[in-house]
């Protein structure tokens, strides 16, 4: 799934907790590919646990954009 990396740090959390919290709550495999430099995240598991974990990432960058952008 596409994170652009400025993003990244808030769909991990500190300590990794918001991304283990997502993969709880979705039941989905989700990791960053090797080296953190890149962009995006790797999302696995059946359609269902897919489709959660990636509107569970989806919600924690629109909230960190609206966050950035508001005056």
């Amino acid at each position: 799934m596409p994170v652009p990396r400025e993003f990244k740090g808030c769909v991990i959390g500190k300590d990794g907790r918001t991304i283990n919290d997502i993969r709880q709550n979705s039941g989905a495999q989700v990791w960053s590919p090797t080296g953190s430099q890149e962009e995006g995240f790797t999302v696995s598991g059946n359609a269902e646990q897919v489709a959660c974990a990636k509107r569970l990432i989806l919600e924690k960058v629109v909230r960190k954009t609206v966050f950035v952008s508001t005056p």
